[in-house]
């Protein structure tokens, strides 16, 4: 089967772990031919870098052609707003894929896809959404420009969408607010990770015990992200160093933005128990996950949430919808510690201080949700049919 992933908006980056690169991991292991169409922006040491135009097989066997888009009105905002590029027509004609999945909810080429999918029926298109209020359309002008530029797009191709495939129920209600989506083809599709079996954690656990000299019952924390103020990195650390615990060890990974630097860097400095690791790719993160207890991430949203639970690891998160909706979690909320202010925090640490055996719970509870629910090698055939 020929795959194709149209990524205009994505900044896809080899060694992520977003959809598409674990989607496309998966698919190639099933035998699939795929192409990712994308553009030219990517992360290099956690910084968005523009580099050129490229057409090139990835190391998992998938194609990777990268695109300039075309110019919009002579601006370089209406240009990457807009996502137009003329040459995505001239390769899905090439390609002749059997199904598309188109990623995000914004951009004229789904209208291309659209047209294509139009001429030859017999090929699926999929569309997701991985928007919300907490990343997209967050003011006046934003949202008008979605509704009123987008959501022409979107109603042009909807008659040749198959299904729009949401992550969660924050993006579920965005998008509902934003576009006119027929209830039938609005599908709920789980992010999702690699699972690590449990001898896989526990020598992730035990090289990490070796490697910075924990002790054998350490509590293995840690956080990640670009370490702005929405990811409340400041609060958890002063949570954290309020508790004192030997056993408790903090690993952040991540780029310190300049406004935050002096905020944030005595905080990792002020506490010997906190390990500041530095920007890594996400897969350096999650084989380090694998051997960590809980995930901290008590702010903005991430898709390492899921990740963290792939990995064996119960997370810490602020209670948006989209981890509180039915359709997202079990076990009464059990696999899940729910925290909203800095105090919230500090009761979790002082919990598992006291009982550590509500961690290990939790943890058992959480690993087995995701191997129900977040296995990418089950999520990425989601595509193939209807």
């Amino acid at each position: 089967m020929r795959i194709l992933h149209l990524a205009l908006a994505s900044h896809f980056t080899i060694g992520m772990l977003y959809q598409e690169n674990q989607m496309i991991e998966c698919q190639r292991a099933d035998g699939h031919e795929v192409l990712l169409i994308t553009d030219r922006w990517h992360y290099e040491n956690g910084e968005l870098v523009k580099g050129p135009e490229e057409d090139t097989i990835m190391d998992n066997g998938a194609r990777l052609i990268r695109l300039t888009l075309d110019r919009v009105m002579c601006s370089e905002l209406w240009t990457e707003k807009t996502q137009k590029c003329h040459k995505v027509r001239g390769l899905i004609e090439e390609f002749k894929p059997d199904t598309i999945l188109f990623h995000g909810m914004s951009g004229y080429e789904i209208m291309t896809a659209a047209d294509y999918c139009k001429e030859h029926p017999e090929c699926l298109l999929f569309m997701d959404c991985h928007e919300d209020y907490s990343n997209s359309a967050r003011n006046i002008i934003s949202k008008t420009f979605y509704k009123v530029i987008h959501g022409h797009f979107i109603s042009k191709a909807m008659p040749e969408i198959d299904k729009v495939l949401y992550i969660g129920a924050d993006m579920r209600n965005w998008m509902n607010d934003l576009y006119v989506i027929p209830k039938e083809k609005q599908e709920f599709m789980a992010p999702g990770g690699t699972l690590y079996s449990i001898e896989q954690q526990k020598n992730a656990r035990q090289e990490i015990i070796k490697k910075y000299g924990l002790p054998q019952d350490a509590i293995i924390m840690a956080h990640s992200g670009k370490l702005a103020a929405p990811k409340r990195t400041a609060e958890l650390l002063r949570a954290f160093s309020r508790v004192d615990d030997p056993r408790m060890a903090m690993f952040v990974f991540g780029s310190i933005p300049e406004d935050m630097e002096s905020t944030i860097r005595p905080l990792l400095e002020a506490d010997c128990r906190v390990h500041f690791m530095g920007w890594k790719v996400n897969k350096e993160i999650e084989e380090f996950l694998a051997g960590v207890d809980l995930y901290c991430q008590p702010g903005s949203q991430s898709s390492t949430f899921e990740t963290a639970m792939c990995c064996g690891c119960v997370n810490m998160a602020y209670p948006f919808d989209s981890y509180t909706d039915d359709t997202y979690t079990d076990c009464n909320h059990e696999n899940y510690f729910f925290v909203e202010t800095e105090e919230d925090i500090e009761k979790v640490f002082r919990d598992i201080k006291e009982n550590v055996q509500i961690l290990e719970q939790a943890k058992a509870k959480s690993f087995s949700f995701a191997r129900l629910n977040f296995d990418y090698a089950v999520i990425s055939r989601r595509i193939y049919t209807l």
